[in-house]
């Protein structure tokens, strides 16, 4: 009585699709700091953006928590565990962006900021269709192509990394503002590698269990 009790009380959907919610927070709220920048007020905004990084870990541990206990949790205990770290990772990338950017003081956000933004934005929404649908992952058109288009946004990303750094090399002449900004940009690239990431967790999942 008591296991039934507790496996309708826990959804490990419901938390997949809260924490995936909290990537699109804090993408658009990253977004939102970027196009509206301020270095003066950085590190507060900092601050909003880490109390979604707490909350999704918050979560992260607590599915782990459950998962100990459970005897028969809906997916293999190995994927769970992949998609929660997974899901977890893509805000960890999205803060440590913004951390880096106060680390090093960036006084202009480059339009090619604002373009990997879009890029990882669009990312976070996609999987957030994906992750809603994931329940119906047998029969889910919506998954597959939430995938595709993560995958194609991913190697925009790609792209997009090589076309900065060659143009910041090329065009920036302060030797410190180049190295700054390159590791910038490759928290970017990895940012948009990590919704790859947690959507090929995703498409795993769909194909072991059709």
């Amino acid at each position: 009585m008591l296991k039934r009790k507790k496996t309708k009380e826990y959804s490990y959907y419901q938390e997949f699709i809260e924490v995936s919610a909290m990537a699109v927070s804090a993408a658009k709220l990253m977004t939102s700091i970027l196009n509206d920048y301020n270095l003066e007020t950085l590190e507060a905004r900092l601050k909003e953006l880490h109390e979604i990084e707490h909350a999704a870990d918050q979560k992260k541990h607590k599915m782990m928590s459950y998962l100990y206990s459970d005897f028969l949790p809906p997916l293999e205990r190995e994927d769970i565990i992949d998609l929660a770290g997974e899901l977890d990772t893509t805000i960890d990338t999205i803060e440590d962006t913004l951390i880096h950017i106060d680390i090093y003081q960036i006084h202009e956000i480059t339009p090619e900021m604002l373009k990997f933004m879009e890029i990882i934005e669009k990312s976070a929404l996609s999987l957030d269709e994906a992750i809603n649908d994931l329940k119906n992952f047998k029969k889910s058109k919506v998954i597959k192509d939430a995938i595709i288009a993560i995958n194609r946004l991913e190697k925009r990303g790609d792209s997009l990394y090589t076309h900065s750094v060659k143009k910041l090399f090329i065009e920036q002449k302060d030797a410190l503002t180049t190295m700054a900004t390159t590791n910038i940009y490759d928290r970017f690239e990895r940012a948009t590698d990590s919704f790859e990431a947690a959507a090929n967790v995703i498409e795993r999942i769909v194909l072991k269990n059709s």
